[in-house]
């Protein structure tokens, strides 16, 4: 086990109510809205599903949905969720190498996940698994526009809720760095938003990024 899988393992039960702290904001909810505008997702697969906070939406929107995470803790409290929902199945599994064959799906959705995983890699894995013209939905957070102090005050409240400045492999990508990233991966990018709660400054902002496959 990896120390990322110890480390989510460890925190899976205080996840939900800690990233919302940390974010300073609602932007995990402003994400779920965007995410509730697409439709006719078909078969989908979601990586970092992390407690099933999107699921349900995707659940909603798709034929059927594999959701998955490489936390076994983060699986189980998914997977629990899910009872009673037919079209979601859940799994362990590792976005930067899955075990999914070529293909398989219409579309995959990165919710808040390839901000904590090898870019470039994980892009290559949603290609492979993506059929031809297949859906690339993604969601980061981002500190472009943030100030100091809102940069100040998310590391705080990280140290608070998880004992550490940042989550394991974080990088924090800018729109043109994340734009760039996808379409150096074979993807068309068709659309990117910076979502910004402008009840509560301070926080995080949210990039919600649409892409096909080429």
């Amino acid at each position: 086990m990896t120390a990322a899988e110890k480390f989510w393992d460890r925190v899976a039960d205080v996840y939900d109510g800690g990233i919302d702290y940390v974010f300073g904001n609602s932007m995990r909810q402003i994400l779920l809205s965007e995410l509730e505008k697409e439709r006719d997702l078909c078969r989908t697969v979601e990586f970092g599903c992390g407690t099933g906070f999107f699921t349900p939406a995707l659940a909603t929107r798709s034929k059927c949905v594999v959701a998955t995470d490489f936390s076994e803790q983060m699986v189980a409290l998914t997977r629990e969720k899910m009872k009673g929902i037919p079209n979601v199945s859940v799994r362990k599994e590792n976005c930067e190498k899955t075990t999914f064959a070529s293909g398989a799906f219409d579309c995959a959705f990165l919710g808040l996940t390839l901000n904590m995983v090898d870019g470039p890699t994980t892009i290559s894995e949603m290609h492979r698994i993506l059929k031809p013209g297949g859906r690339l939905l993604v969601t980061v957070p981002t500190n472009e526009g943030t100030g100091i102090g809102g940069l100040l005050g998310v590391i705080l409240r990280n140290m608070k809720v998880f004992g550490r400045v940042r989550q394991p492999g974080t990088v924090l990508y800018t729109q043109k760095a994340l734009h760039n990233l996808v379409e150096k991966g074979g993807f068309s990018v068709q659309s990117m938003e910076m979502l910004t709660d402008r009840e509560h400054s301070g926080g995080f902002h949210g990039i919600y990024m649409r892409a096909l496959k080429r």
